[in-house]
């Protein structure tokens, strides 16, 4: 795709919001000519950064929303998942490739979300929420 393309939408902090983020991250992959594996596995980033965001950053406090744009251009496809919540200490989420951790039913979002994408970045915000930012890039 040539040009430039920005979607943003903004959810309740509601789990069953998430399906619909889910569903626009495919549409955006697909728009940035991602093949059908490698537009899976970004949507799926995308998920986990938006439960992270529900779940986590607005303890699901109907009050709180969660934003979710998307930057198409440069050969990169860039999400922003923003939360309004506390914020949250990434350096010290648990391995879950330790042997104490395998069989936790949670804690793999942030390694899910490193291997599905090009790059990873966080940064909090005291007052206004935590933003997660992830990078795809595209070929040519």
């Amino acid at each position: 795709m040539s040009g430039r393309a920005q979607v943003q939408m903004v959810v309740g902090s509601r789990v069953e919001y998430v399906d619909a983020l889910h569903a626009v991250a495919e549409e955006m992959a697909k728009l940035a000519g991602l093949g059908e594996d490698e537009g899976f596995h970004f949507a799926l980033a995308i998920r986990e950064a938006a439960t992270n965001a529900v779940t986590h950053g607005n303890r699901q406090d109907p009050s709180k929303n969660v934003t979710l744009r998307f930057d198409l251009a440069d050969n990169a496809l860039r999400a922003y998942i923003v939360d309004q919540g506390p914020g949250f200490n990434f350096s010290g989420a648990a391995d879950p490739r330790l042997p104490e951790n395998r069989f936790k039913t949670s804690g793999r979002g942030l390694l899910l979300m490193r291997s599905f994408v090009d790059e990873v970045t966080y940064e909090h915000k005291p007052g206004e929420g935590t933003e997660v930012r992830l990078v795809k890039k595209l070929a040519g």
